[in-house]
């Protein structure tokens, strides 16, 4: 069987690296795989290091001339099964896929919210032979909410990691002696995520005031994210927050973005998070596998990717209060914290790997046969 996986860009963003960690794992797939993009970016090179084959079909024209293309692509490669990953792919598979025997698989990574696509949601639900979808929670909304979206067709597939990444002995960032230097924080606890809607860091430094105006001094913070060009005032708001209520720079940190997660999550001693909008959380399952306390809100599919709180400290969504006991609790019990998320670190990764994300897909792609 040949899978041909259909993608925009190559730049770095959640969905492609799902895929490229995909890819790096070729050699263990029960199937063959290409891939098909428009854009160059700056995973690019890492793609390609993957020796997986790739085809480039840029765009440009009219889209009837876009789908001929990729229809002879697929024929001319031998395709049994294509696979998209967002829903405006989606929608140019169903058209190249039709009235062949080329299976169509879609995956969906978050909800559809733009009228727009929530009027073409519909035809793609009633196109694509499969759909994919990264937690129960997302699959019970589209149910609930897309017409069309046949329960019988549809599938969970949890977004896989690859956990060899964090295999590695990292040095300690230089930031850690930097940052923390005069702040008095010894439970160093960070935070990862750009500054978009569905990420509340600015209740993490609300928790982080009022820890500090209840006497705590032991307990600093470190954002890593970058702010949105479309949503900057996220980030502004946030920050202007911190140094309105003298946290900057003493117990709460602004790092930006950084490509060296792996090598944080080594060196800190907890992890926390807010959402109100995630499909999954890929940054709470990285820190879980890691071996350090998380702490966590109960929105619907971190209770889901944390075994209902057995995997994770669960605190009530936007409690200031409740998140605050969290720390309170973790601080007084740090080690013994430490030692419990190692252990879960072995069972989150068996459950979120890479390697079960590509059985699970071979799942799904033998069910078309």
């Amino acid at each position: 069987m040949k899978v041909a996986y259909f993608i925009g860009s190559l730049n770095r963003g959640g969905t492609e690296t799902l895929v490229l960690d995909t890819f790096r794992k070729h050699h263990i797939a029960p199937f063959d795989i290409i891939l098909v993009y428009r854009n160059e970016g700056d995973l690019s090179d890492d793609y390609r290091a993957t020796g997986v084959p790739m085809f480039r079909i840029k765009p440009g024209g009219i889209k009837i001339g876009y789908v001929t293309r990729l229809r002879r692509l697929l024929k001319r490669e031998g395709v049994n099964v294509l696979h998209t990953q967002t829903l405006w792919n989606a929608l140019l598979g169903v058209f190249c896929t039709s009235f062949s025997e080329i299976k169509l698989v879609a995956s969906f990574h978050g909800f559809i919210t733009q009228f727009t696509n929530r009027l073409i949601a519909p035809f793609v639900m009633l196109g694509a032979d499969s759909k994919v979808f990264v937690s129960e929670y997302e699959r019970e909304w589209y149910l609930k909410h897309v017409l069309f979206t046949c329960e019988k067709r549809s599938h969970v597939v949890y977004n896989g990691i690859d956990f060899s990444k964090f295999d590695k002995l990292y040095p300690a960032p230089a930031f850690l002696d930097k940052y923390e230097a005069g702040s008095g924080g010894t439970v160093r606890m960070v935070t990862v995520g750009n500054f978009v809607r569905g990420r509340s860091q600015h209740f993490l430094c609300e928790v982080m005031k009022a820890y500090r105006d209840s006497g705590g001094t032991r307990i600093c913070l470190y954002l890593i994210g970058k702010q949105s060009p479309n949503e900057p005032e996220r980030y502004d708001d946030c920050l202007n927050y911190c140094r309105e209520n003298g946290l900057l720079d003493s117990s709460v940190f602004f790092l930006g973005g950084r490509s060296d997660v792996p090598a944080i999550l080594q060196h800190v001693d907890a992890f926390v998070y807010s959402s109100d909008y995630d499909t999954f959380g890929i940054a709470v399952v990285e820190a879980m596998a890691s071996g350090i306390p998380v702490i966590v809100n109960d929105w619907v599919v971190m209770k889901e990717i944390t075994d209902n709180g057995n995997l994770a400290a669960l605190y009530r969504t936007q409690n200031v209060e409740d998140c605050l006991s969290k720390l309170y609790e973790m601080e007084g019990h740090i080690e013994e914290r430490k030692t419990m998320a190692e252990r879960v670190a072995g069972i989150v990764r068996q459950r979120y790997s890479i390697e079960n994300h590509i059985a699970y897909l071979s799942e799904v792609y033998n069910s078309l046969q």
